[in-house]
């Protein structure tokens, strides 16, 4: 008898709070939390604008710290250069010092021959890593276009006289990078101008 008259009690505060917690708001709360929800979609749009235009200047970054690392890497005109010098100080010496004067300078002749071919085997080399390194650049561009396309669309509500200014300035951003990426010589170019 105790449990059927404690499970009564149980079972009619429990319905007694439900029914007290389905109240209906009042509409002047309804539009305040509406508005303050308008704003902090608005406030997320201008973050996600301004996400996407610094992952193209990551991207762009990443670009340049690549093609240093293409440059400087092992066998670069540096090195070569220092070899090449190296070799005709050799033989310098041996003129110089009247040893072997016309084998001297037969061997400085075929040095600078050598090191002129190395070189335009290593600007080839170079050449082809840049490109490369252009064509992975215009690619994630590509994809961060497209990603930012996906965000456009799903704020689309939100475009208004405050984020539509921002909106054109990171579609023209979008827009100058991946011309640059895709056209501009590697030796010129630079984060595209905000």
């Amino acid at each position: 008898m105790k449990s059927i008259v404690l499970s009564a009690m149980i079972c009619a505060a429990a319905v007694g709070t439900s029914v007290a917690n389905t109240s209906v708001s009042r509409p002047a709360e309804k539009v305040k939390k509406e508005h303050i929800n308008d704003q902090m979609s608005v406030a997320a749009f201008k973050q996600v604008i301004a996400f996407h235009q610094r992952n193209v200047d990551v991207l762009f970054h990443q670009f340049e710290i690549a093609k240093g690392q293409v440059r400087e890497s092992r066998g670069n005109h540096a090195d070569l250069e220092r070899d090449k010098a190296f070799f005709v100080k050799v033989y310098q010496d041996d003129i110089d010092q009247g040893v072997r004067v016309e084998a001297s300078k037969r061997a400085i002749a075929e040095i600078e021959t050598m090191y002129t071919k190395k070189h335009e085997e290593r600007d080839a080399y170079e050449a082809a890593q840049l490109a490369k390194l252009k064509e992975q650049l215009r690619v994630e561009l590509k994809r961060e276009q497209k990603q930012f396309k996906k965000a456009k669309r799903k704020y689309a509500g939100f475009v208004n006289e405050e984020t539509l200014p921002l909106l054109q300035k990171v579609e023209q951003y979008f827009a100058k990078a991946i011309d640059q990426a895709q056209y501009a010589d590697a030796d010129h170019m630079v984060i595209a101008a905000r």
